[in-house]
Parts: structure tokens; sequence; C-alpha cells
């Protein structure tokens, strides 16, 4: 049998993130969120039923009217915007200048001042220039795209005075691929594997020494569209098609999926989603 305590997990994911970037549909989550137009569509899907979804994940951590936070990955200010009304403060650690675009206007819109943005990668912070550590809370909602993951880690422990959370897929499946794994291989011509990737960001903690908690939910997503060729449009650029047989794929699988409600077109996805947390040893 394998010696599972000999396995790298930084290297894991490293070896992950380096095949990405030689896959045709890969765009990193800076080039993903260029475009202001999908950043404004994202931007109003976070905040429907009084952002509900964002809700969910402030109530699942240990905030106090006292707390200072640290969002890492912030975008349109998915999570800051609602906490900045039930916490002291809060800085917000985003690189997409679309969602940085965004993350401005909800701030000005709603007069608020108590949120500091900082126009940054996670792995070019520096805490000693950039931050005022420690914070309360350092929490990362999806947006761990990074290179490295042990510094990555080391660096949000480190900033930390008490807890850390990260949301993230517990299968190491997006959404957006696990959703379309029955037309995967006809869009990029690459076939599904049958193996499973174990969580890497839990191993990776475990390996560290930081004895993580970890809550495993399943979520459905619902997206609304006005008409087919709205949803196939969007659905092509966030797979980030490139030819037209690939569009031809995407448009039989949506016209045999979605569903029509009200005269909207519904596209229903699953997620698995973990909720990976713990509290600073000092």
């Amino acid at each position: 049998m394998d010696d599972i305590s000999a396995i790298d997990w930084n290297e894991a994911w490293i070896t992950i993130d380096r095949e990405k970037h030689t896959k045709a549909e890969f765009r990193s989550c800076v080039e993903r969120w260029a475009d202001p137009e999908r950043c404004r569509k994202f931007n109003q899907k976070v905040q429907k039923e009084n952002w509900k979804t964002s809700w969910a994940r402030i109530h699942a951590m240990k905030i106090t009217p006292s707390s200072r936070v640290l969002d890492i990955g912030a975008g349109p200010g998915t999570l800051a915007i609602p906490l900045s009304g039930i916490v002291r403060h809060i800085t917000a650690v985003e690189p997409s200048t679309g969602m940085l675009e965004c993350l401005h206007e909800n701030i000005q819109q709603r007069e608020i001042k108590n949120i500091t943005v900082i126009q940054k990668k996670w792995e070019d912070i520096n805490p000693g220039m950039d931050l005022e550590d420690p914070y309360d809370v350092v929490v990362a909602a999806y947006s761990l795209g990074v290179p490295d993951l042990r510094a990555a880690l080391e660096k949000m422990d480190q900033v930390s005075g008490k807890y850390v959370y990260i949301f993230w897929f517990a299968d190491m499946m997006s959404s957006r691929h696990r959703n379309y794994l029955e037309i995967w291989e006809d869009l990029f011509g690459i076939p599904e594997s049958n193996r499973r990737t174990p969580n890497i960001i839990f191993n990776l903690l475990n390996q560290m020494g930081i004895f993580a908690n970890v809550e495993i939910s399943r979520t459905e997503h619902v997206t609304r569209f006005s008409s087919m060729d709205e949803a196939i449009a969007d659905q092509r650029d966030v797979l980030n098609l490139k030819d037209d047989r690939q569009v031809a794929v995407l448009t039989k699988y949506l016209q045999k999926t979605m569903q029509k409600e009200n005269g909207q077109y519904i596209l229903k996805g699953k997620s698995c989603d973990s909720k990976i947390w713990w509290e600073k040893v000092v």
C-alpha cells in the first residue's frame, strides 16, 4: 500500500495548476473577470434575494460586531458588502479590474465607510506592507486560484488572529466542469477520468500541522435567461469556447437540458461544496 504521508500535497496542487494552463479552455481568474459586462451580471446574481447565498456563508462563520475581516478574492463584494453592516471593518483583496469596478460602485452607492480595497493577487500581498493584521476572521470563498497553495495558506494563517475560513469545491471540481461532464470530451477532447481528486486543501493543511474542520454541503444552482441565444452566448463565454464546432455541441446540449418557465430559460446545476476552517493556534 502506498504511504500517503509521502505525498507532497502542495506539489499535487502545483501539478494540477500547471496542467490547467496547457488546456484550451483555461483562463485565469483575473482574465475571466476582466470583462466588465460579465462582472456586472455576476454582481446582479449575488445580490438576488437580498444576498441570500452571501448571508448563508456569513452565518457559517464566527462573526461579531467587533470583528475585523480580511476577504481574499472579494469579487464585487459578495461577502464584504453585507458584512459591512455587521462588523467593524473589512479589508477586501481583489485583483480583477472588472470586479473592482463593481465593488467600488457597490461601496459608493451604499455610502459604506468601513471597507478598504486592495487591488492585488493574494500571492503578491506583502503582509507587513499591505495589511494591518492580525484579523479576527480571514476568508477566501472560491478564490484560491493561486499557483502555490502552501504559501497562500501559510500567509492566511499568519495574518489571522483567530479564525480562517475557506469555501471550496469538496471534490476539487468546479461547478462549471461538473455541470458539463456529459459533453466535456466532445467540447475539449479530454476524456473524463474515473478517478476522483481528494481534497488537496484539507490534506495539505493536515500536512502543515493545521488540523482543520470540514463541513460538506450540496448546492443546486439556477440561472435564468431571457432567450436560448442569451444562454448559449453566456455559457460559451463561461466555457471559453473557441470555434463553431464547440458551440454546436453546447447548443445541442442546452436545447436538450434547459427548461422553460414563465417565458424564461432555466439552467440548473449542482456543486459539492466544502467549508474548511480552523481556529488559529497562538
